[in-house]
């Protein structure tokens, strides 16, 4: 029972860091002398979470389990990790760009940077207790993000929003969570390679019989439901985006969205896991009800996108429709389609963060974040108005771009499934995703519209003036969805190796 803190600190040396960096931006915040006490804060903040993220990339990976059983260092856990931390730093450079920060940096950065270790902690938990503490980690730092500027009304509203839905959502899961132990007598999700000790995964054949182990399932699913934003507790999304700081609600789009798919993966992954005749009925009723959740999910985003004239609220109701597309590559249960979740979950991060990131320069320049300010975009800024259009083509899903191979790979597991399995759920699930792509284009199109399809005559005169640190992050988040999409295979691959033994038990290959 006591932890090797050797092999702790060489695999979780990331969030040590990080907890440490907490106090200490703290500390550096009462240095005397007013002018340099934010600089000192933004200072330790920055190099906090870009030490972290080197240290997640450059430190092993094993599914031997780490801290008596509680967090597990696998593939997984890496890649979900490196989307929070790297999440973690566009989102505090946009900020101190924006002025998001400047009422507090030090508390900007703390909350951050709490937010950013509870997601990294919720990717690697192998253990409720773990997963409960860490996630309420997350969602604590994202209710005072949200409206952490205090002096708009917009942004209360939004961090009380949700704050409630948080925790109705919060209650509903620890009671799942509480009857999952009543059944499996242990509160661990998996047992990993190499070890021994009882976990959910080994006892869910007992149990998944049981009428109230689906229960227990269903309830803590709504609670990491709402955390990636899917049908029905996707209402506090599009509010909470609109009126939080445009950095923040980059962060909640992804980082909070990764943490969230890396925890139900593992779930699902263990309460679907054996071969008795129980747990294949169980399993059959949770790819039942992921797969309808998906496809409701983003009927519901798409649909609702198209009403929208804010941009933020656009890309939340975006958010949510993507949320449905990947828990597609959930509900087949098999080890290829967490690696197409793991694959879009990567390209998701440069599509979301370059047209969040574009947003928010819009919104800095104007003043406003509605759809109208973004006229004649492509000719005033013609650089930034190619790479709006590149992420929205790759939101959509089409060629040439990394969102294209995204969604074809999550497709190719519906598709397959339904046929070696003889679904006709699965089939008409896949043609109505394919369905739902297409009523994306008519929201993405609206951006494109505007920003080229304008009337010369009426656009604002005068360039958009954009700095050079701008025009170089937008570029950097938006290349990559051009050159993964062109190149796909060998980040394929690496998905595939990171998302090795998730469903393996179920007998998924």
């Amino acid at each position: 029972m006591v932890p090797d803190l050797g092999n702790l600190l060489s695999r979780f040396g990331a969030e040590t860091l990080l907890a440490l960096a907490i106090p200490a931006i703290l500390l550096a915040d009462l240095v005397p002398g007013r002018g340099r006490r934010g600089a000192n804060a933004t200072a330790v903040g920055l190099l906090a979470l870009v030490a972290a993220l080197l240290l997640v990339l450059f430190q092993g990976s094993s599914d031997g389990a780490i801290l008596t059983k509680l967090l597990v260092a696998d593939g997984l856990a890496k890649v979900f990790r490196v989307l929070a931390i790297g999440t973690g730093i566009v989102a505090a450079l946009a900020a101190l760009r924006w002025g998001d920060a400047e009422r507090g940096r030090a508390e900007f950065f703390v909350c951050l940077i709490g937010a950013v270790l509870g997601a990294c902690l919720t990717a690697a938990a192998n253990d409720l207790a773990m997963l409960y503490i860490a996630i309420e980690t997350l969602s604590i730092g994202g209710y005072l993000l949200a409206g952490f500027r205090k002096a708009r009304v917009e942004g209360s509203e939004a961090a009380l929003k949700y704050v409630i839905f948080g925790a109705v959502s919060s209650g509903a899961m620890l009671y799942g969570m509480s009857l999952l132990y009543g059944f499996a007598g242990t509160a661990t999700l998996t047992t990993p390679a190499g070890t021994s000790f009882a976990s959910l995964e080994g006892a869910s054949g007992a149990a998944a019989g049981q009428p109230a182990f689906l229960v227990a399932v269903v309830l803590v699913f709504a609670g990491l439901a709402y955390k990636v934003a899917a049908a029905p507790f996707q209402f506090w999304c599009p509010d909470v985006y609109e009126g939080a700081p445009t950095s923040v609600a980059a962060f909640l789009a992804v980082a909070s969205k990764g943490a969230g798919f890396a925890a139900i993966l593992r779930f699902v992954g263990a309460v679907t896991a054996g071969t008795t005749p129980d747990v294949t009925a169980t399993a059959g009723d949770v790819r039942t009800i992921l797969l309808v959740m998906a496809l409701v999910t983003m009927t519901i985003g798409n649909v609702a996108a198209l009403r929208q004239n804010n941009a933020k609220r656009l890309l939340a109701y975006s958010a949510i429709a993507h949320a449905g597309y990947l828990l597609l590559g959930v509900a087949v249960t098999t080890a290829e389609g967490a690696t197409a979740v793991v694959f879009y979950m990567a390209v998701y991060l440069f599509m979301t963060l370059s047209a969040f990131y574009m947003v928010g320069l819009v919104e800095k320049q104007t003043g406003r974040a509605d759809l109208d300010a973004f006229e004649g975009l492509g000719f005033r800024a013609p650089v930034l108005g190619v790479c709006m259009a590149v992420a929205l083509i790759g939101l959509t899903g089409l060629p040439p771009t990394a969102g294209f191979a995204g969604k074809l790979f999550l497709l190719q597991q519906v598709f397959e499934y339904g046929g070696e399995h003889d679904s006709m759920l699965f089939f008409w699930g896949g043609v109505i995703a394919l369905l739902n792509t297409v009523v994306s284009l008519g929201y993405y199109a609206k951006f494109l519209k505007v920003m080229y399809l304008c009337d010369l005559e009426r656009m604002p005169k005068g360039p958009f003036a954009f700095a050079g640190v701008d025009k170089g992050l937008v570029l950097a988040l938006t290349v990559p969805v051009l050159l993964f999409g062109l190149a796909f295979a060998g980040l394929y691959d690496v998905a595939s190796e990171l998302a090795r033994g998730i469903f393996v038990a179920a007998g998924g290959r």
